[in-house]
């Protein structure tokens, strides 16, 4: 697994979502990426401080998702480049 494809199954992982391989291969990408650890870690607290102040889950709008996903795809590029 590579810091793209970490980005792309991060939700379902989060989520409980993906087959069993899936989560072995993030679980070895994490323990080798500290920028993939760094941006799980982040967005497992965000969630946790959301669902902890009793915020029900929204769905983003689809253009904002869009640009968050684009976005995080061009900062894990440069930052697997360096």
């Amino acid at each position: 697994m590579d810091c793209t494809q970490f980005l792309e199954e991060l939700s379902d992982y989060i989520d409980g979502a993906v087959p069993p391989a899936v989560r072995e291969a993030i679980l070895e990408h994490t323990a080798l990426c500290r920028n993939c650890q760094v941006l799980y870690n982040s967005t497992r607290h965000t969630l946790g401080i959301v669902t902890a102040h009793g915020h029900e889950a929204y769905e983003i709008p689809e253009p904002v998702s869009d640009r968050l996903y684009f976005r995080l795809r061009a900062r894990m590029a440069k930052l697997t480049t360096r």
